[in-house]
């Protein structure tokens, strides 16, 4: 594989985790995580302005995060991979884990004092 490649390869990875990037979507995802939503019900959930949940829902259906089916009127979108929610929550857990850490290094520093 040459540098371009390898390049491409790690824009394309990039470009996939700036769409984790917000608050909003991961909440989203959490969401979706449990089965297909309409965007009314996620609005309900979440309490986002409609217009709001739809422009992140196109910006992760464009990245490949989500998938849309149409049924009558309403326009149902699911997780494109379950295995998405479960990154989030691996990374969740590194989180936690790196904030006991803090903690416990701030508890240990209070002592020298």
């Amino acid at each position: 594989m040459d540098e371009l490649e390898k390049t491409r390869i790690y824009r394309f990875h990039a470009e996939f985790c700036q769409c984790l990037a917000d608050a909003s979507r991961l909440m989203i995802i959490a969401e979706l995580e449990n089965g297909e939503l309409t965007v009314g019900e996620l609005d309900h959930r979440l309490r986002l302005p409609q217009t709001s949940a739809l422009k992140h829902l196109a910006l992760m259906r464009g990245r490949g995060l989500v998938k849309a089916r149409r049924e009558g009127v309403n326009i149902y979108y699911a997780l494109s991979d379950p295995r998405i929610y479960q990154a989030i929550k691996l990374m969740r857990q590194v989180q936690i884990e790196q904030a006991d850490d803090r903690l416990s290094l701030a508890r240990k520093s209070a002592k020298l004092r």
